[in-house]
């Protein structure tokens, strides 16, 4: 919805606090998308939003419970009761009712999965078993599935007889009598078909199915290969589990995004904005303290040449320009190839390919990025030589730089760890020191040898 509708529904929801129209304001909240009620909710006290959430049924109340951020469903969880809160897990699919259970304390689990009904109960524990980051953690069972040895009409009957159960019906699955999917039908091609024909002539056999316990990343980047709306999850057997949708996948590609960018600055991926003072402390203190270490790594280089600085002070002049402009290039490298091995353009086996091209860049960059230094150096009437030692140290860190940039994610990734882990310490730690090493290690030559 448009900011400035947002705004206007806004103003009206204030207007019916002010004038204590209970009813017109659920009236008014009632008739909104529960994306946006969630977001009228987030700019109204906490009294109010508890008041407005339960007023709503429990019907549009499920729906909204899920657009809340995590604060804000925590505060909810933790008020409303025991019968509100199954009454709304009872109007949700299992994909939605398995992930807000996940979320609760174990003894209160347990207590909300005993009030729901059984049918339900046993399937979003069965769903609980899966890791939250697979197939089977993002998957509902609620689909359409016929035999083998169905017809288009009873296939047709079938959808109808679902359709308060199951929403958004894109696919019918087809299924052998063991439950082994055999094949996938189109919803508009169903419609289409005659009602005597076998559903197994109108069937597509190469189905495009995941494993319940793929990763959830491969399974965004097999919706977004082959375009689909949803997907069949099946276990090891072949056996039909359930079904992955796309509003489950454009979620895990928006947490995947904001998990990369998090980890790339060294941030816990459970950090929010509005979290207490105390809560952020604790989350980012881990990695700063780790950064504080490779941060006495790079002095200790810079101590090493302390002699080197103090025969040259203006060396120290020059040493954030050599260790920034490595930085910014390892930057952009691992940038790449993160994103690269996100989205599954990039595989090992693409190593020594991406190894050379990125030194090749590193030092193309470092010859025009160091000329440019050196002449910079000259025009304010600085020692020519000291322009050398910005080109050939920038030449020699752009180059560690793009090997850095590029060999630690994918060591990272070899060894089954997140490749945006390698941003915050490893490869500025390694730019950094390279930086130095190379600047004042030249320096020292050149000092010996009288040139400076």
């Amino acid at each position: 919805m448009p900011e400035d509708v947002r705004k206007e529904n806004l103003e009206r929801l204030n207007s019916f606090v002010e004038s204590n129209d209970k009813a017109g304001l659920i009236k008014f909240i009632s008739e909104l998308h529960p994306s946006d009620i969630a977001w009228l909710l987030g700019h109204v006290d906490e009294d109010l939003q508890i008041d407005i959430f339960r007023r709503l049924t429990p019907e549009v109340a499920s729906g909204v419970i899920l657009e809340m951020d995590e604060g804000m469903r925590q505060r909810v969880i933790s008020i409303i009761s025991r019968t509100e809160l199954v009454e709304m897990l009872d109007e949700m699919e299992t994909d939605d009712a398995t992930d807000l259970i996940g979320e609760l304390p174990v003894d209160e689990a347990k207590s909300v999965l005993e009030g729901i009904q059984k049918e339900e109960s046993d399937e979003v524990q069965r769903l609980l078993h899966y890791p939250e980051d697979t197939a089977g953690g993002k998957m509902q069972t609620e689909l359409v599935a016929v035999p083998v040895d169905a017809t288009v009409g009873e296939t047709i009957e079938e959808v109808r007889r679902m359709s308060d159960e199951v929403e958004n019906v894109s696919n019918v699955f087809v299924v052998d009598h063991g439950m082994r999917l055999v094949g996938i039908v189109p919803l508009d091609k169903l419609i289409l078909a005659k009602p005597h024909i076998p559903i197994k002539d109108i069937m597509d056999a190469k189905v495009v199915k995941v494993d319940v316990s793929e990763d959830q990343e491969e399974v965004a980047r097999m919706f977004k290969k082959y375009d689909l709306i949803s997907m069949a999850v099946v276990d090891s057997g072949g056996r039909l589990l359930g079904r992955v949708t796309v509003d489950d996948i454009v979620d895990v590609l928006e947490d995947e995004i904001f998990e990369d960018f998090y980890r790339i600055a060294g941030l816990n991926v459970d950090e929010r904005v509005l979290d207490s003072p105390a809560r952020s402390v604790r989350m980012r203190i881990p990695w700063l303290v780790v950064n504080l270490g490779t941060a006495f790594l790079v002095a200790s280089v810079v101590k090493f040449f302390e002699d080197t600085i103090k025969s040259v002070v203006m060396l120290a002049v020059f040493m954030p320009v050599i260790a920034g402009m490595g930085g910014n290039a390892a930057t952009q490298t691992i940038t790449v190839v993160v994103r690269g091995l996100a989205l599954g353009e990039l595989e090992l086996r693409h190593a020594r390919k991406v190894l050379f091209k990125e030194v090749t860049v590193g030092l193309a960059n470092g010859i025009v990025l160091g000329s440019g230094a050196a002449l910079i150096a000259f025009l304010l009437g600085i020692n020519y030589m000291i322009g050398l030692l910005l080109l050939f140290s920038m030449i020699a860190n752009l180059i560690i730089a793009g090997l850095a940039g590029s060999v630690i994610p994918l060591v990272l990734k070899w060894f089954k760890a997140d490749p945006a882990l390698s941003a915050s310490v490893f490869v500025t730690t390694c730019t950094d020191m390279g930086g130095f090493f190379s600047f004042l290690g030249l320096a020292a030559v050149f000092i010996r040898h009288g040139l400076l």
